[in-house]
């Protein structure tokens, strides 16, 4: 049963993912007349694109055997991404996603660097630990939800997942940071970061009020 279960899940993301990126590519192309129906239709199209042979292996099953064990966080986003482009939903906000992009950065560091740095401390050693594990998560999520930020759910879903063992690990830190969203995260802040830079600074009493 917890089989099927994964299977369905695994489905459920690529499906959303390559609608997502369907959608958004239509929104380039057809700006003003990508209508809802036609946003739904290829909800249709992504599922048949799931179940695309490459190789007689169907092209969810690649990305599963690509990406087995994606975090919470990152599934979050694509669903999150998939209701903005999709629906026209914004459920995150600026802050929501620069604690997400933090979050993984920070995490993703500390958990894949570590061992080149402290080869006498096993950070990722404390996930099997699942109740030291649960507090910290837990705390991080309050915190996250009492500052107004929605991307605390995101640690709210990992931890109810940990719980029922919903992905093939056990270990309680790769339900919330996984190689890909440490990537996706470090490339994003990088961004941001250059993107602010480039900005024309503000000089004189001006910039000093704003401060």
């Amino acid at each position: 049963m917890r089989e099927q279960a994964l299977v369905g899940f695994y489905v459920s993301a690529v499906i959303l993912l390559l609608w997502a990126a369907l959608a958004a590519a239509g929104r380039r192309l057809v700006p003003h007349g990508f209508t809802l129906r036609r946003r739904l239709l290829l909800g249709l199209v992504a599922a048949g694109l799931a179940f695309l042979p490459l190789g007689d292996v169907p092209l969810w099953m690649r990305a599963f055997s690509f990406h087995s064990n994606p975090s919470l966080p990152l599934l979050g986003l694509g669903l999150v991404a998939w209701a903005r482009v999709v629906f026209e939903r914004s459920w995150f906000g600026r802050e929501d996603w620069l604690a997400l992009w933090g979050f993984g950065a920070v995490a993703g560091t500390v958990l894949y660097v570590h061992p080149l740095v402290a080869t006498d401390v096993d950070v990722y050693f404390w996930g099997w630990e699942r109740g030291v594990a649960a507090s910290v998560l837990g705390a991080l999520a309050v915190l996250a939800i009492a500052g107004g930020l929605r991307a605390g759910l995101l640690l709210v879903a990992a931890l109810a997942a940990l719980g029922l063992d919903a992905l093939e690990s056990r270990n309680a830190w790769d339900y919330v940071i996984d190689p890909f969203y440490w990537l996706l995260s470090l490339g994003m802040l990088a961004a941001i970061l250059l993107q602010a830079a480039r900005r024309p600074r503000r000089s004189g009493p001006a910039a000093a009020f704003k401060l």
